[in-house]
Order: C-alpha cells, then structure tokens, then sequence
C-alpha cells in the first residue's frame, strides 16, 4: 500500500499567493498611473490658467503645449468687481482637468 503524504502541497500554494500578489501589484501599478496622470492634468490647468491671466491666452497655448497636453477649452470674461476671469479645460493622455483664475484682488 502506498503512502500518501501532503508533500508538494505547499508549493501549490505558495504559487497561487504569488500569482495574486502579481495580480494586485500590477492593479496597484495602473492606479498609481491613472492617479499622476490625473494630478499632472491638474497642475498643467491651473499653470495655464495663471499663464493666460497674467500673460495672456498665447502663453497659455505654449505652456500647454510644452506639457504634450492640449486645450479642450479656454474663455477668458473681463467682469467689472473681479477683472478678468480665466476658465480653462485641458486634456492630458485622456484626462481632463479644469481650473479658474482670475486678478481679482
């Protein structure tokens, strides 16, 4: 009679925890992509915002440009108590950011 032994049981299991971790490594890795990106879309929109208050629409356009990110939208409103008023919305690798500046004081 032959006799059964749990060896080799730990392996298999030891691949499976290893096959998960992989898993949720590379899950880990998209969202932490997913996440600069969308911070990155953040911090190009508010710079071209400030950029084209202070120094116009045209400095905005390189500044976006510069960012290998393009603009989905820009209006600027020159309204009486708050002077002008930029509102701009970007797109970075898909992701789209908005920011508002003005020179209000």
């Amino acid at each position: 009679m032959r006799q059964q032994t749990d060896r080799g049981n730990a392996s298999i299991l030891m691949m499976g925890v290893l096959a998960l971790s992989f898993s949720w490594s590379l899950a880990l890795v998209a969202v932490e992509q997913k996440l600069t990106t969308s911070m990155s879309a953040q911090t190009v929109a508010d710079a071209a915002a400030l950029a084209a208050v202070e120094s116009g629409e045209s400095v905005a356009q390189q500044l976006v440009a510069l960012n290998q990110a393009r603009i989905v939208s820009l209006e600027v409103q020159t309204i009486a108590d708050q002077g002008v008023v930029v509102v701009v919305v970007i797109e970075l690798d898909g992701v789209q950011a908005q920011a508002t500046a003005s020179n209000a004081n």
